[in-house]
C-alpha cells in the first residue's frame, strides 16, 4: 500500500511542477489558457514570482531618518491644551496652569501692569480695589490669585 502511494506521487509531481500556459489568438483578442486552444497556440515561459524581494538588487536602499529635534524654546515648555479646552477657557474669561501669555491675554484683556523679575506678575486692577495677579515661569502660567473686597 505504501509503495503504491509513493508510487502515485512520483508520477503525479512532474505534471504538477510543469503546467503550461499557451498563447492564442481568438477573435482578435490575445487569450491565455493552460490548454492548447487553436492551430495558432504558442506555448510560454512564465517565470515564478518571488514575494518578498527586492527588485533591484543591485543597490542598497537608504531609509530616511527624520532628526531628532531639539528645541530650547520657551513655547515648547508649556504643556500642550487642546485647542477646543482652550477656546472655551477663553470664552468662559478663565485661565489654567501651563497657558501661555498670549492665551491669558485673550482671556483676561491686557493687564495693567507687569512686573519682572524671576517671575514674571501681570497685575490686573479692577473698580472697587478688586485685583488679579498671573504669575508665568518659563512663559507658561505657573500660579494666579486674587483680592475680592467685601463690602
Amino acid at each position: 500500500m505504501l509503495r503504491r502511494t509513493l508510487l502515485a506521487a512520483i508520477l503525479v509531481a512532474p505534471t504538477l511542477a510543469s503546467s503550461a500556459i499557451y498563447q492564442c489568438e481568438q477573435d482578435g483578442q490575445t487569450v491565455f489558457s493552460d490548454s492548447p486552444c487553436g492551430d495558432n497556440a504558442a506555448e510560454i515561459t512564465v517565470d515564478p514570482v518571488t514575494v518578498g524581494g527586492r527588485l533591484d538588487t543591485g543597490t542598497d536602499v537608504q531609509t530616511y531618518k527624520p532628526k531628532k529635534q531639539t528645541s530650547s524654546s520657551s513655547d515648547d515648555d508649556c504643556p500642550y491644551i487642546n485647542s477646543s479646552d482652550l477656546r472655551r477657557l477663553i470664552i468662559q474669561n478663565k485661565i489654567v496652569r501651563g497657558m501661555k501669555p498670549a492665551d491669558v491675554r485673550r482671556s483676561w484683556g491686557s493687564p495693567n501692569s507687569v512686573r519682572t523679575g524671576m517671575l514674571t506678575q501681570w497685575s490686573y486692577h479692577y473698580p472697587g480695589y478688586s485685583s488679579n495677579y498671573v504669575y508665568f515661569e518659563n512663559g507658561c502660567v505657573s500660579d494666579w490669585n486674587g483680592y475680592y473686597r467685601n463690602y
